[in-house]
């Protein structure tokens, strides 16, 4: 039997597959069948993914000059970032790239710096 947080999550992510509306509301019911709690529980996690938090977002200012996701990164090896000195990439994802970097300041020794992309 599945740990019921599992249970959750796969029965959350079949029910964002979903539309909206009353489709979502039968697959609901159904999947919950008396199960009130778990009903409420998945209502506040659908909810909560479909309201959008503006402490996230950029100020109206700044939203125009974020740069877009397809713009490739400014720094490379040789780069200073303050009391850094990128050296090689050793990793990218999602949320940015990994630099192997020399620290030059207080103390000298190799660090992993992660720059995070914008947007």
């Amino acid at each position: 039997m599945k740990p019921a947080d599992e249970r959750e999550r796969e029965l959350f992510e079949a029910a964002l597959e979903r539309c909206e509306g009353p489709q979502r509301e039968a697959f609901l019911e159904e999947v919950c069948a008396g199960n009130e709690a778990l009903r409420a529980r998945l209502a506040n996690l659908l909810e909560a993914h479909q309201t959008t938090d503006p402490f996230l977002e950029p100020p109206p200012a700044l939203r125009d000059e974020v740069r877009p996701h397809n713009m490739p990164l400014t720094e490379k090896p040789g780069d200073k970032i303050e009391h850094y000195k990128l050296l090689q990439q050793i990793g990218e994802g999602g949320c940015g790239v990994v630099y192997m970097a020399e620290q030059e300041e207080p103390i000298r020794r190799r660090v992993a710096l992660k720059i995070i992309k914008l947007g």
